[in-house]
């Protein structure tokens, strides 16, 4: 049976293209092969086809009623080798994503939203936590981190870049003063965040500087920062998307003219996770977006 649907196949193809040699380019096979399959047919039918000379091709009687069905086997074959195509790109099954609480709140979540409407066969797992989890021992597919990375033995993938900024609450700098060089900057509380070392690098006129930091209040959660800086409770390295989620006012950017090392966001895998076409269909995504 396989051979006769193969030779219809051919068949039709034949009659579509208009000769042996357009027929075997399309199939990718040699003409011989095509002439072959055709003569086969025509052999386990009992009966001719197609007239053949040696400018032209046409369809006997038999051959233009049977070509009818042959046309139907050849679009529906066409049709579900489409349909498997269309399931192999489309992502289907459960992702585990891990990411900052602050981050993923503000930009990754409604990027991760719009990732499910486009695949609503996706399921997501989404666990918003400020603590470097296991991937492996977590059974998360992906994490996005900011970096530098340590050696871990995961793959990365550089996603984005955003920029930092030194802020204070009007209230803070009213009582202590508004500091406008890096001698100044430095005799300041900070509320600093764990994750950090304590010292920042600073740029300016293709020159960079080193300041030590230190305050009264450090924690590991970047939502928690924000709240304490926004109190008075010291200046804080802020990333822009925080700053700009703040009402006009309620945060002043200080030392402007100098620029701070961008904070780099990583996505961050086992290795062979990538590998699997939900993971990497998210991966391209989330670079797209951010």
């Amino acid at each position: 049976m396989s051979d006769e649907i193969r030779g219809m196949l051919v068949f039709a193809r034949v009659v579509e293209s208009g000769s042996f040699a357009e027929a075997a380019r399309r199939l990718g096979v040699s003409r011989a092969a095509v002439s072959h399959q055709v003569k086969q047919l025509e052999a386990r039918l009992g009966t001719r086809l197609l007239h053949r000379s040696t400018r032209s091709l046409s369809l006997t009687d038999v051959g233009a009623s049977y070509y009818q069905s042959c046309k139907l086997i050849a679009e529906e074959a066409t049709s579900a080798n489409q349909r498997v195509q269309s399931q192999r790109d489309e992502p289907v099954g459960r992702i585990s994503v891990t990411c900052s609480t602050n981050f993923g709140l503000a930009r990754v979540v409604p990027v991760l939203s719009t990732f499910r409407k486009l695949y609503p066969k996706v399921e997501l797992d989404v666990e918003l936590t400020d603590a470097i989890v296991n991937l492996v021992e977590g059974g998360f597919d992906l994490a996005l981190r900011a970096g530098p990375l340590p050696d871990s033995g995961m793959m990365a993938r550089k996603i984005c870049s955003t920029q930092r900024h030194i802020c204070a609450a009007p209230d803070y700098l009213e009582a202590k003063g508004t500091p406008h060089t890096l001698e100044e900057l430095s005799t300041h509380a900070w509320v600093t965040y764990s994750r950090n070392p304590g010292h920042i690098g600073l740029f300016r006129d293709s020159r960079e500087y080193r300041l030590k930091i230190a305050g009264p209040v450090r924690t590991n959660n970047a939502a928690a920062r924000l709240k304490f800086v926004l109190e008075g409770h010291g200046l804080g390295l802020l990333p822009a998307h925080e700053v700009m989620s703040q009402p006009e006012g309620r945060l002043t950017i200080l030392l402007p003219d100098y620029q701070l090392t961008p904070l780099d966001l990583y996505a961050v895998y086992p290795p062979g996770a990538a590998s699997t076409m939900k993971v990497r269909k998210l991966i391209d995504y989330l670079a797209a977006q951010l």
